[in-house]
């Protein structure tokens, strides 16, 4: 008579080699040496959370009524690393009916009366780009400004406990944007 256990190990064996072997490759991959893949490098926190804000700033504003069709456009000005962090999270979004689009863009005379405009722009670069969206119903965000300029609705700002964003309720009122309650609520003053 045979005796089962030599059925019994290869039995073993098999379980072993169908669990194990992928546990043994997934840690060679997870593990191996070599350059991370720039795509997944976010040690730029600052762009991580100006593009989460920014998502939220869209989502979460309730916004005047385009006429006709067209797109809801976010325009980035010289910040193409930006527009790389955001086009992912706007993919096949929609504000209403009006499908996301995320833009980048060098001059003022660039800007076709984007629904947000983001900027760190100073002086007269920055004043040409208020120049060019006054009076669009445009939320016009820029960072590390002294202080809220007129025809600005946010600013960011650095203080001690990370990155903030200033308010300017007035102007976005003049703009036709009603600002939601989540993006009052959390900013801040200095």
């Amino acid at each position: 008579m045979k005796s089962g256990v030599p059925a019994v190990q290869r039995g073993v064996q098999r379980a072993l080699l169908r669990v194990g072997l992928p546990i043994v490759v997934l840690a060679a991959w997870a593990f191996q040496g070599g350059v991370q893949d720039p795509k997944l490098d976010t040690t730029d926190t600052q762009l991580v959370l100006k593009s989460l804000m920014l998502g939220q700033f869209v989502k979460a504003n309730q916004w005047p009524a385009s006429e006709g069709g067209g797109t809801f456009d976010v325009a980035v000005h010289n910040k193409p690393a930006l527009v790389e962090a955001l086009a992912p999270k706007f993919a096949g979004s929609a504000i209403g009916s009006l499908p996301l689009r995320v833009l980048s863009f060098d001059k003022a005379d660039e800007a076709d009366a984007p629904r947000l405009l983001y900027t760190e722009a100073t002086g007269p670069e920055l004043d040409e780009l208020l120049r060019a969206v006054k009076g669009d119903a445009t939320l016009v965000v820029t960072a590390f400004q002294p202080t809220l300029k007129e025809g600005v609705t946010i600013n960011f700002f650095i203080s001690n406990d990370g990155l903030k964003y200033e308010i300017n309720p007035q102007e976005a009122e003049k703009r036709g944007i009603l600002l939601g309650n989540i993006i009052m609520s959390c900013a801040a003053s200095r």
